[in-house]
């Protein structure tokens, strides 16, 4: 009996360090963060994984950097700043290894990450681990994140484990290389922001199973490549650029990912909040965030035919109602509740 579970045992592991690993790094002048990134992946006690860095058409001597001090990693050179979904598409193409882990290049991990993820997987699912803040150690990280039905994340910011979780972050998102092309990658239209969202509520949709994985864990410099922090006031901070992507990709998502009739009603009522965000900016006389709003109802008219097709692909392949999915989702309107605790965000831009 002893020997049939030492042998079990031996070929189970067998089996799972014959399974490759692509860890695909997405980059745009972001050397200095690759610089502790890299280092912590070569130190893996999983040694089956490949590295893919995908620059996005750097400026700075990431290129030069990575082929000096890594030479086994693998580069692709994007022609321009494809930004964030598409730039890690073109990875996943390239990738070799049976399960992709796509990485922020702000982040570290742990010696023990690729093994832990390996061991975790379970068929058709998605792993979100553990994010520890950087900057701060010593502070209370997350396991992926929480959505409200308008399709904004939300986390609980009195105690992050409390958080009702829906999406695995794009930050360090695990998943099975078959089921990512299967769930149709992510969507690149989107450009930045709110990839990881729409990926794992389409997953969800096609009947896939999100996991947070609190146990496996990885540093991560939250808003080291996109600004979103809190600054010494405790007010939010963010940027123009991310206030346009965030509510333009809102409005995309929504209208692909919920079925009818529930669409029409969170759709109008984002909207609606939308003119009301409008109009406070213009009292404070901030045109710039005005016209966030503007150029993001812009592009999806712009837009409307193609996130329609994909509203047909989406919803094609629904194996999930949406009264399922919206039972592990917020009722309520996230940057609300954002508002009332940090006041109104400093834009940095």
């Amino acid at each position: 009996m002893q020997t049939a579970i030492k042998y079990f045992t031996i070929e189970r592991f067998k089996a799972m360090n014959s399974k490759k690993i692509s860890v695909i790094i997405l980059t745009f002048n972001g050397l200095n963060f690759l610089k502790s990134c890299l280092p912590t992946i070569r130190k893996q006690t999983y040694k089956n994984f490949e590295i893919i860095i995908v620059d996005n058409h750097s400026t700075d001597d990431t290129l030069e950097f990575v082929s000096k001090n890594f030479p086994g990693a693998r580069i692709v050179r994007n022609k321009a700043n494809y930004g964030f979904p598409k730039g890690n598409n073109i990875g996943a193409k390239k990738a070799k290894g049976d399960y992709l882990f796509f990485l922020n290049n702000d982040t570290e991990l742990f010696p023990d990450t690729l093994e832990q993820l390996i061991k975790a997987y379970r068929p058709k699912s998605l792993l979100s681990p553990y994010q520890i803040p950087a900057r701060n150690k010593k502070l209370q990280g997350r396991a992926g994140a929480g959505m409200d039905i308008f399709g904004f994340p939300f986390v609980d910011q009195d105690d992050l484990d409390k958080t009702k979780f829906f999406y695995a972050d794009g930050a360090g998102l695990f998943i099975e290389r078959a089921d990512f092309f299967a769930i149709g990658m992510f969507d690149e239209e989107l450009f930045f922001f709110q990839e990881d969202i729409d990926l794992s509520w389409r997953a969800r949709i096609f009947g896939y199973n999100v996991i947070p994985c609190p146990k496996i864990k990885f540093y991560h410099y939250y808003g080291g490549t996109a600004k979103l922090n809190l600054d010494s006031r405790r007010r939010l901070r963010t940027s123009y650029f991310r206030r346009y992507y965030n509510d333009r990709n809102a409005i995309r998502n929504i209208i692909k990912n919920y079925s009818f009739p529930i669409v029409i009603p969170i759709l109008s009522m984002l909207i609606f909040f939308y003119f009301l965000e409008m109009a406070l900016f213009l009292f404070l006389r901030d045109l710039r965030a005005v016209k966030c709003y503007l150029n993001a109802f812009r592009w999806n008219l712009v837009h409307i035919k193609d996130t329609l097709r994909a509203r047909r692909t989406v919803q094609k392949g629904r194996r999930v109602s949406d009264w399922n999915l919206m039972r592990d989702m917020y009722w309520q309107y996230s940057k609300l509740i954002l508002f009332l605790k940090f006041e109104l965000p400093w834009f940095q831009d």
